[in-house]
C-alpha cells in the first residue's frame, strides 16, 4: 500500500519502486556479457538511405561526441545533486518528517521511501523535498497514462497544439469498449467493427483487457453506432448511443478458454542516432533482465524479440529491421551490432520506421507490445503518404499497443506525437528523468519534455518495460498483478490549522478526480457538492464538517473555479426537501443523478467517509448527471485529529 502525505504543492506527485535488490544482483550478473548465440543472428532489414542533406550538413563526429557526453554529464550532475538527499532517505523516520515538517512548505510533504517532487504547471510549486540520487543501475524514468488522465491530455492537446507541428487528430470524445466472458474476465483479440447506418467507421482488435478506444468525434454527425465483436467464431452486438455512457461492455456467453502458452512479442522502434548513445548501452545492458523476469513468470510466456532501428535521410540507412525471433542470443547479437551515430537535424524519420514496425510479422493470438524510443520528433515535411497516425490506426486493428519513450533532449514537439501514438493504443508515454523536477519544456541535453502535471509515476525504464508487460500477461491469467493502492494521506504539521491542511488534501483530491476524468469537462460546468455520507451514524459530525471545508475549498480554489460553476447550497436544500430525500445517502445512483438534474449540474461530487483504527478514510467520486456514470475516483487517508471528534 502506497502511503502519501503531501506538501504545500498543488498537484498529486506519485512515486514507486518496483525493483530493488534483485536488479541490483541481475544488473551486475548481466554485466559480465549476454550467452553466446545459440542460432545464426537473422539478418537485418536494411532501407538505403534516401536522398537528403548532404553529409555536410551532418554534425561531426566531434559534434555528436559532444552531445552525447552533455546529456551524460547532465545526468551526472544530477545524481551528485541529490547524494545529500540519498543520504537523508536513509536516515530514520523520524528525523526525516522533522525535516519535511518545515513551517515555510506550507506544513504538507511525501514520505514516501523515495521522493520524487513533480508540481503541475497549472498549480503553485511546491516547496523544496528530499530526493534519492538517480540509481546507477539504470536509467530512471517516469510514466503517464493519457487515457486514465484523459480530462488532463486533452487539456494538454488543446493548450500546446497550436503551438507546434503534428497531425490533428480529434479525440476530444472518447468511448471505452470492454469485450468480457460470461465470467467478467477480459477477452483479449477480439474482431471489433464500428458502423452507423450500415457505413464501417473503424475496425480493430480488443487488447489484453479486453479494451478498445473508439472517438465518435472523428466520424462525423452520426449518433447511434452498432459495434459487432468476434471472438472463436461467436459474434455479439451492441447498440451505443454517442451521449451514453463512457464506457461500454460487450458480453459473451461462456467462460474464455483457459490460458495456455501466451506469445508476447516484445519490439523495439530505436532511434540510432548519435546522441542515442546512453540509451542504446542501456538496451543491451538490459535486455537480459527484461528476459529473465518474464520468462521466469508462472504463465511462461513465449518470447520473441525484434528491433527497427532508424535514422534519418541522408544517413547510412533509414531503417533497419531485425525480425521478431525466440532466440535471445540470436537477437542480442544484432543489437550487439547497433551503434550510435548520425542525425543532425533534430527530427528524424520515425514515419518510415514505424511503417516497417506494422509490416513484421506479428503474432496473432498473444500480446504485442512496442516500445518507441526516441529524442527527436519525426520529420513531417518529407510528404509521406505513410504517417505516425496511419501507423497507430495499424496498431489498434492488430491489437498492438504503441508505448513511447522520450528521451534526453526530447521537445515539446516530440512529445506530443510520442503521446498521440500511445494514447491512441493504450499505452503509456514514458519519459527519462535527470534529476530535474515538476514540468519540463525539454529540447536540451538531460532534459526531456513532460507535460503530464502531476499524474506521472517513476522506476528504472527497464523496470517499466518489465511492468507493463508483466501488466498486459496478468490480464490472461486469474491472477491480477498486484498494484500498490494510491491515495492521498493527510496529517497537520507542527502549528498548522486541521483547515488548513484540508483545505489543500481537498485541493489536491477534486483536481485529480478532474484530471482523471473520463469525460471531457469544459471551462465552468455546472457542478454540485453533495454532503459526505458517513458510512456510521458517529461520524455524522465529521462528515458534515468535512463537507463544509470540502465545499469552502472548491469555491476558493482559483484552478477548480475555472472548471466548476458551483451550484448554491441553497438550492440544493431545497430539491433535497422536494424529493423527499436526505442529505446523507447521496452518493451514487439514480437520486443523485435526480437531485443533479434538478439543479442545473451536468456533475456531481460525493463522497463517502469510513471510519479506520488511526483515523479516517474518504472516497470522493465524480458523477456524471445525463447517465449517472462516475467518471473518476479518488481516495483519501485522514488522521483523527483532522475530525471533529479530537476536539
Amino acid at each position: 500500500m502506497k502511503q502519501l502525505s503531501f506538501r504545500g504543492c498543488r498537484g498529486l506527485i506519485l512515486s514507486m519502486q518496483v525493483l530493488a535488490l534483485m536488479l541490483v544482483v541481475l544488473l551486475g550478473a548481466c554485466a559480465a556479457g549476454p550467452p553466446p548465440a545459440s542460432a545464426p543472428a537473422p539478418a537485418p532489414e536494411v532501407e538505403s538511405a534516401e536522398e537528403g542533406p548532404a553529409a555536410a550538413a551532418k554534425p561531426s563526429g566531434e559534434e555528436i561526441s559532444a552531445r552525447e557526453a552533455e546529456k551524460k554529464e547532465s545526468a551526472a550532475e544530477a545524481a551528485d545533486s541529490g547524494a545529500a538527499a540519498a543520504k537523508a532517505a536513509a536516515e530514520p523516520s523520524g528525523a526525516r518528517e522533522s525535516d519535511i515538517a518545515d513551517k515555510s512548505a506550507g506544513g504538507l510533504g511525501f514520505v514516501t521511501e523515495e521522493l520524487e517532487a513533480a508540481p503541475s504547471a497549472a498549480r503553485a510549486p511546491a516547496a523544496p523535498v528530499l530526493r534519492a540520487a538517480p540509481s546507477t543501475s539504470g536509467l530512471k524514468a517516469g510514466f503517464a497514462d493519457d487515457n486514465r488522465q484523459f480530462n488532463y491530455y486533452l487539456g494538454f492537446l488543446k493548450e500546446y497544439g497550436p503551438q507546434i507541428p503534428h497531425l490533428p487528430l480529434d479525440v476530444s470524445e472518447r468511448i471505452v469498449l470492454r469485450v468480457e466472458d460470461a465470467d467478467g474476465k477480459s477477452l483479449p483479440n477480439a474482431a471489433l467493427t464500428i458502423s452507423s447506418d450500415g457505413r464501417v467507421l473503424c475496425t480493430g482488435t480488443s487488447y489484453a483487457d479486453g479494451g478498445f478506444l473508439f472517438f465518435p468525434s472523428r466520424y462525423g454527425e452520426e449518433t447511434r453506432y452498432q459495434v459487432t465483436a468476434t471472438h472463436n467464431q461467436v459474434t455479439r452486438a451492441l447498440d451505443i448511443d454517442r451521449q451514453g455512457p463512457r464506457e461500454q461492455t460487450i458480453t459473451f456467453p461462456s467462460p474464455r478458454p483457459a490460458a495456455g502458452s501466451v506469445t508476447l512479442d516484445l519490439l523495439f522502434i530505436l532511434d540510432t542516432t548519435g546522441s542515442m548513445g546512453e540509451e542504446i548501452q542501456r538496451l543491451k545492458a538490459t535486455i537480459e533482465i527484461i528476459n529473465l523476469n518474464l520468462s521466469a513468470l508462472s504463465v511462461k510466456p513465449r518470447l520473441r524479440y525484434g528491433l527497427v532501428l532508424y535514422k534519418d535521410r541522408g544517413d547510412d540507412y533509414v531503417t533497419r529491421v531485425v525480425p521478431l525471433t525466440e532466440d535471445l542470443g540470436a537477437f542480442q547479437e544484432q543489437l550487439n551490432q547497433v551503434e550510435a551515430d548520425g542525425g543532425g537535424d533534430t527530427p528524424e524519420d520515425l514515419q518510415a520506421a514505424l511503417e516497417k514496425a506494422m509490416a513484421l510479422d506479428w503474432n496473432s493470438r498473444g500480446i504485442r507490445l512496442s516500445f518507441v524510443i526516441t529524442d527527436a520528433p519525426p520529420h513531417l515535411d518529407y510528404g509521406q503518404e505513410y504517417t505516425y497516425l496511419r501507423a497507430a490506426e495499424a496498431a489498434r486493428r492488430q491489437g498492438i499497443r504503441l508505448y513511447t519513450v522520450g528521451t534526453g533532449g526530447l521537445d515539446l514537439a516530440g512529445e506530443y506525437v510520442l503521446r498521440q501514438l500511445s494514447q491512441q493504443t493504450g499505452a503509456r508515454y514514458i519519459f527519462l528523468t535527470y534529476g530535474e523536477t515538476g514540468e519540463s519544456e525539454g529540447g536540451g541535453p538531460g532534459s526531456v519534455s513532460h507535460h503530464t502535471g502531476a499524474n506521472f509515476q517513476t522506476d528504472k525504464l527497464e523496470a517499466i518495460i518489465i511492468r507493463f508487460a508483466k501488466e498486459e500477461l496478468s490480464y490472461l491469467t486469474d491472477r491480477p498483478l498486484e498494484e500498490e493502492e494510491e491515495y492521498f494521506q493527510a496529517r497537520r504539521l507542527g502549528e498548522e490549522q486541521k483547515e488548513e491542511t484540508l483545505g489543500t488534501l481537498f485541493s489536491l483530491a477534486v483536481a485529480q478526480l478532474i484530471d482523471y476524468a473520463s469525460f471531457r469537462i469544459a471551462p465552468a460546468t455546472p457542478a454540485g457538492i453533495l454532503p459526505i455520507n458517513p458510512a456510521a451514524e458517529d461520524l455524522a459530525l465529521t462528515a458534515e464538517y468535512f463537507s463544509e471545508q470540502l465545499l469552502l475549498t472548491c469555491g476558493a480554489d482559483e484552478t477548480i473555479k475555472k472548471v466548476f460553476r458551483l451550484v448554491e447550497r441553497a438550492d440544493l436544500q431545497k430539491v433535497l426537501e422536494e424529493l423527499e430525500l436526505q442529505l446523507s445517502g447521496l452518493t451514487e445512483g439514480d437520486d443523485a443523478a435526480r437531485v443533479g438534474e434538478l439543479l442545473g449540474a451536468d456533475l456531481l461530487i460525493t463522497g463517502t467517509l469510513y471510519a479506520k483504527p488511526a483515523g479516517y478514510e474518504l472516497f470522493l467520486k465524480l458523477l456524471r448527471v445525463e447517465t449517472g456514470e462516475i467518471l473518476s475516483v479518488t481516495k483519501a487517508v485522514l488522521e483523527r485529529g483532522l475530525g471533529l471528534e479530537a476536539d
